[in-house]
């Protein structure tokens, strides 16, 4: 028999959804930017530069995934310290890259892996229980 209570499993099952979401929300929303700025070319940052940025898919798709970022930020630290929270958000130093390197071919060098590795143990070290 389990040592770990129905309420306790639910807790941590809930947690793991919601950080889940969060990873895969934020991740999503800077390849969106990206897709967005793709889409800007060489033009130069003014008006002219907003006005087509706010007529790109990728710029809409990023705005919204701010927002749906922001909500499950604020599950999360409803129920978690920004202290140990805060520091688990650099799982998308790892995701971003991965899926940038997936998705638009950009380059990861040892250094970069390097630097995902030292950021998956900091994450470990930083956010683990109390």
């Amino acid at each position: 028999m389990s040592s770990i209570s129905p309420t306790a499993s639910n807790s941590w099952g809930r947690q793991l959804a919601i950080w889940l979401a969060f990873i895969v929300l934020d991740t999503a929303t800077q390849l969106a930017f990206k897709w967005g700025a793709d889409g800007l070319g060489d033009m130069e940052f003014g008006l002219a530069m907003m006005a087509k940025a706010v007529s790109l898919p990728g710029v809409w798709l990023a705005t919204l995934g701010y927002i749906g970022v922001f909500i499950v930020w604020m599950a999360i630290l409803r129920d978690m310290p920004l202290s140990r929270a805060f520091p688990m958000t650099g799982l998308v130093y790892v995701t971003v890259p991965l899926f940038a390197w997936f998705t638009f071919d950009e380059h990861i060098d040892l250094v970069r892996a390097g630097g995902i590795a030292l950021i998956i143990a900091g994450v470990f070290l930083l956010g683990g229980d109390e």
